[in-house]
Protein backbone atom coordinates (compact mmCIF):
# COMPACT_ATOMS: atom_id res chain seq x y z
CA UNK A 1 0.00 0.00 0.00
CA UNK A 2 2.67 2.47 0.80
CA UNK A 3 4.49 2.05 -2.74
CA UNK A 4 0.86 2.75 -3.82
CA UNK A 5 0.47 6.26 -2.75
CA UNK A 6 3.75 6.69 -3.09
CA UNK A 7 3.37 6.67 -7.09
CA UNK A 8 0.49 8.56 -6.53
CA UNK A 9 2.51 11.35 -4.65
CA UNK A 10 4.85 11.41 -7.75
CA UNK A 11 2.06 11.97 -10.46
CA UNK A 12 0.86 14.34 -8.43
CA UNK A 13 4.72 16.14 -8.13
CA UNK A 14 4.89 15.86 -11.74
CA UNK A 15 1.37 17.36 -12.47
CA UNK A 16 -0.24 14.27 -13.85
CA UNK A 17 -3.05 14.94 -12.21
CA UNK A 18 -3.41 18.83 -11.83
CA UNK A 19 -7.07 19.88 -12.85
CA UNK A 20 -7.07 23.39 -11.58
CA UNK A 21 -5.04 24.71 -14.47
CA UNK A 22 -8.00 22.92 -16.76
CA UNK A 23 -10.66 23.86 -14.86
CA UNK A 24 -10.50 27.90 -16.10
CA UNK A 25 -10.96 26.65 -20.41
CA UNK A 26 -13.60 28.13 -21.53
CA UNK A 27 -15.59 25.36 -24.03
CA UNK A 28 -16.57 26.51 -27.03
CA UNK A 29 -19.96 26.53 -28.32
CA UNK A 30 -21.36 22.62 -29.11
CA UNK A 31 -22.34 22.44 -32.81
CA UNK A 32 -25.88 20.81 -33.09
CA UNK A 33 -26.27 16.94 -32.17
CA UNK A 34 -26.05 14.18 -34.36
CA UNK A 35 -24.88 10.79 -34.43
CA UNK A 36 -21.53 12.06 -35.73
CA UNK A 37 -21.28 14.84 -33.20
CA UNK A 38 -23.19 13.35 -30.69
CA UNK A 39 -23.46 15.35 -27.23
CA UNK A 40 -22.62 14.12 -23.97
CA UNK A 41 -25.31 14.78 -20.98
CA UNK A 42 -24.36 14.64 -17.46
CA UNK A 43 -27.29 14.22 -14.70
CA UNK A 44 -25.89 15.49 -11.39
CA UNK A 45 -28.34 13.62 -8.77
CA UNK A 46 -28.74 11.05 -6.34
CA UNK A 47 -30.82 7.89 -6.64
CA UNK A 48 -32.51 8.70 -9.59
CA UNK A 49 -29.88 8.86 -11.39
CA UNK A 50 -28.69 5.67 -10.25
CA UNK A 51 -32.11 3.46 -10.98
CA UNK A 52 -32.36 5.49 -14.15
CA UNK A 53 -29.39 3.50 -16.19
CA UNK A 54 -28.83 6.70 -18.28
CA UNK A 55 -25.81 5.18 -20.15
CA UNK A 56 -28.12 2.92 -21.97
CA UNK A 57 -30.92 5.73 -22.91
CA UNK A 58 -30.10 6.06 -26.13
CA UNK A 59 -30.03 2.22 -26.62
CA UNK A 60 -33.60 1.70 -25.47
CA UNK A 61 -35.34 4.60 -27.75
CA UNK A 62 -32.70 4.26 -30.63
CA UNK A 63 -31.26 7.99 -30.92
CA UNK A 64 -27.17 8.40 -31.12
CA UNK A 65 -27.54 11.98 -31.11
CA UNK A 66 -26.38 11.65 -27.48
CA UNK A 67 -24.34 9.94 -24.64
CA UNK A 68 -25.95 9.89 -21.34
CA UNK A 69 -24.09 9.55 -17.83
CA UNK A 70 -25.43 9.74 -14.25
CA UNK A 71 -23.42 11.02 -11.46
CA UNK A 72 -24.48 10.43 -7.60
CA UNK A 73 -23.75 12.53 -4.51
CA UNK A 74 -25.92 11.29 -1.83
CA UNK A 75 -26.59 15.45 -0.06
CA UNK A 76 -28.43 18.71 -1.59
CA UNK A 77 -25.67 20.33 -1.77
CA UNK A 78 -23.18 19.13 -4.77
CA UNK A 79 -20.90 21.61 -5.42
CA UNK A 80 -17.88 19.42 -5.08
CA UNK A 81 -20.06 17.07 -7.68
CA UNK A 82 -19.92 20.13 -10.07
CA UNK A 83 -16.69 21.08 -10.12
CA UNK A 84 -15.39 17.86 -10.78
CA UNK A 85 -17.45 17.55 -13.59
CA UNK A 86 -16.61 21.15 -14.78
CA UNK A 87 -12.85 20.57 -14.54
CA UNK A 88 -13.26 17.26 -17.01
CA UNK A 89 -11.29 15.83 -19.33
CA UNK A 90 -9.19 16.69 -15.91
CA UNK A 91 -9.32 15.01 -12.66
CA UNK A 92 -9.44 16.29 -8.97
CA UNK A 93 -6.22 14.60 -7.51
CA UNK A 94 -7.14 11.98 -4.45
CA UNK A 95 -4.81 9.97 -1.74
CA UNK A 96 -6.58 6.95 -2.80
CA UNK A 97 -5.94 3.70 -4.14
CA UNK A 98 -9.77 4.05 -6.51
CA UNK A 99 -8.30 7.26 -7.96
CA UNK A 100 -4.68 5.74 -8.81
CA UNK A 101 -6.66 3.10 -10.43
CA UNK A 102 -9.06 5.36 -12.65
CA UNK A 103 -6.21 7.52 -13.47
CA UNK A 104 -5.10 4.79 -16.06
CA UNK A 105 -8.34 4.78 -17.26
CA UNK A 106 -9.65 6.42 -20.39
CA UNK A 107 -10.29 10.20 -18.91
CA UNK A 108 -13.69 11.28 -18.05
CA UNK A 109 -15.97 13.03 -21.15
CA UNK A 110 -16.60 16.77 -20.92
CA UNK A 111 -20.10 17.51 -20.30
CA UNK A 112 -22.26 18.91 -23.35
CA UNK A 113 -25.24 19.98 -21.09
CA UNK A 114 -25.50 19.57 -17.02
CA UNK A 115 -28.63 18.68 -15.90
CA UNK A 116 -28.81 19.74 -12.14
CA UNK A 117 -31.38 17.23 -10.64
CA UNK A 118 -32.86 17.20 -6.53
CA UNK A 119 -34.20 14.58 -4.64
CA UNK A 120 -37.75 14.57 -2.72
CA UNK A 121 -35.44 13.01 0.83
CA UNK A 122 -33.75 16.42 0.82
CA UNK A 123 -37.47 18.03 2.17
CA UNK A 124 -38.25 19.79 3.66
CA UNK A 125 -35.30 22.14 4.02
CA UNK A 126 -33.77 25.32 4.19
CA UNK A 127 -35.04 26.59 0.83
CA UNK A 128 -33.25 30.17 1.07
CA UNK A 129 -29.91 27.78 1.33
CA UNK A 130 -31.15 25.73 -1.81
CA UNK A 131 -31.85 28.65 -4.00
CA UNK A 132 -28.60 30.10 -2.96
CA UNK A 133 -26.73 26.95 -4.29
CA UNK A 134 -28.88 26.04 -7.14
CA UNK A 135 -28.11 29.71 -8.27
CA UNK A 136 -24.42 29.39 -7.86
CA UNK A 137 -24.04 26.16 -9.68
CA UNK A 138 -26.11 27.24 -12.51
CA UNK A 139 -23.54 30.40 -12.89
CA UNK A 140 -20.56 28.31 -12.49
CA UNK A 141 -21.88 26.13 -15.63
CA UNK A 142 -22.80 28.65 -17.57
CA UNK A 143 -19.43 30.67 -17.18
CA UNK A 144 -17.81 26.98 -18.61
CA UNK A 145 -19.93 28.05 -21.74
CA UNK A 146 -22.13 24.64 -20.98
CA UNK A 147 -25.87 24.07 -21.00
CA UNK A 148 -27.02 23.98 -18.07
CA UNK A 149 -30.87 22.61 -17.04
CA UNK A 150 -32.45 22.68 -14.35
CA UNK A 151 -34.80 19.64 -13.23
CA UNK A 152 -37.96 19.75 -11.03
CA UNK A 153 -37.98 17.46 -8.05
CA UNK A 154 -39.99 14.33 -8.70
CA UNK A 155 -43.26 14.57 -5.44
CA UNK A 156 -44.10 12.25 -3.28
CA UNK A 157 -47.96 9.95 -3.30
CA UNK A 158 -50.51 11.52 -1.63
CA UNK A 159 -50.08 8.66 1.57
CA UNK A 160 -46.03 9.10 1.28
CA UNK A 161 -46.79 12.82 1.91
CA UNK A 162 -48.84 12.15 5.10
CA UNK A 163 -46.12 10.42 6.55
CA UNK A 164 -43.51 13.23 6.08
CA UNK A 165 -45.66 16.41 7.28
CA UNK A 166 -44.45 19.50 5.33
CA UNK A 167 -42.42 17.19 2.27
CA UNK A 168 -44.88 17.92 0.09
CA UNK A 169 -44.99 21.04 0.74
CA UNK A 170 -41.55 21.94 0.21
CA UNK A 171 -41.63 19.94 -2.77
CA UNK A 172 -43.92 22.09 -4.18
CA UNK A 173 -42.75 25.59 -3.24
CA UNK A 174 -39.18 24.66 -4.47
CA UNK A 175 -40.78 23.55 -7.91
CA UNK A 176 -42.51 27.12 -8.41
CA UNK A 177 -39.10 29.24 -7.43
CA UNK A 178 -37.08 27.03 -9.99
CA UNK A 179 -39.60 27.42 -12.84
CA UNK A 180 -39.67 31.24 -11.98
CA UNK A 181 -35.55 31.10 -11.76
CA UNK A 182 -35.24 29.72 -14.92
CA UNK A 183 -37.58 31.19 -17.08
CA UNK A 184 -36.21 34.27 -15.76
CA UNK A 185 -32.26 33.43 -16.91
CA UNK A 186 -33.36 32.05 -19.43
CA UNK A 187 -32.55 28.23 -18.91
CA UNK A 188 -34.41 25.05 -19.76
CA UNK A 189 -36.04 22.66 -17.46
CA UNK A 190 -36.60 19.10 -17.31
CA UNK A 191 -39.58 19.46 -15.57
CA UNK A 192 -40.30 15.74 -13.96
CA UNK A 193 -43.00 16.63 -11.37
CA UNK A 194 -45.11 17.80 -14.62
CA UNK A 195 -44.72 14.25 -16.33
CA UNK A 196 -45.49 12.29 -13.34
CA UNK A 197 -47.82 14.38 -11.47
CA UNK A 198 -51.41 13.61 -10.48
CA UNK A 199 -52.77 16.80 -11.40
CA UNK A 200 -51.76 20.49 -11.66
CA UNK A 201 -53.19 21.44 -8.04
CA UNK A 202 -52.28 18.98 -5.50
CA UNK A 203 -49.30 17.66 -7.74
CA UNK A 204 -48.92 13.90 -5.58
CA UNK A 205 -46.53 11.34 -7.60
CA UNK A 206 -49.19 8.98 -8.90
CA UNK A 207 -49.66 5.52 -7.24
CA UNK A 208 -48.51 3.47 -10.21
CA UNK A 209 -45.52 5.14 -11.03
CA UNK A 210 -43.77 4.22 -7.22
CA UNK A 211 -41.74 1.40 -6.74
CA UNK A 212 -43.88 0.99 -3.38
CA UNK A 213 -42.61 3.68 -0.64
CA UNK A 214 -44.06 6.44 -2.32
CA UNK A 215 -40.88 8.20 -3.73
CA UNK A 216 -38.63 5.87 -5.31
CA UNK A 217 -39.51 5.16 -8.95
CA UNK A 218 -40.60 2.38 -11.29
CA UNK A 219 -39.65 1.48 -14.98
CA UNK A 220 -42.83 2.54 -15.82
CA UNK A 221 -41.75 6.44 -14.36
CA UNK A 222 -38.36 5.86 -16.28
CA UNK A 223 -40.15 5.09 -19.38
CA UNK A 224 -41.62 8.56 -18.99
CA UNK A 225 -38.56 10.03 -18.52
CA UNK A 226 -36.70 8.64 -21.13
CA UNK A 227 -38.97 10.57 -23.46
CA UNK A 228 -39.24 13.75 -21.54
CA UNK A 229 -35.72 13.79 -21.37
CA UNK A 230 -34.28 13.41 -25.06
CA UNK A 231 -37.38 15.81 -25.89
CA UNK A 232 -36.35 18.43 -23.34
CA UNK A 233 -32.11 17.79 -24.80
CA UNK A 234 -33.73 17.79 -28.58
CA UNK A 235 -35.94 21.34 -28.22
CA UNK A 236 -32.69 22.64 -26.30
CA UNK A 237 -30.17 21.50 -29.16
CA UNK A 238 -32.14 22.90 -32.13
CA UNK A 239 -32.85 26.29 -29.73
CA UNK A 240 -29.03 26.75 -29.77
Amino acid sequence: MSNMFTKMALLAGLGLAAPTLQSEIVKPMAEPASVENPRHVVLLGASIGKQWNLPELSQRLNDRRYTFEALQAWEYDKSELVEETLIRPARRFRLTSSYLKGFFRPSPQPADVIILKECSSYFPSDLRRDKELMQRWAQEIRRKNIVVMLATVVPVTRERAQRDPGKQEGIREFNDWLRAYAQQQGLPVLDMERALRTDDKERYLRDELTSGDGSHLNRKAYDILDRLLIESVSTQSAAR
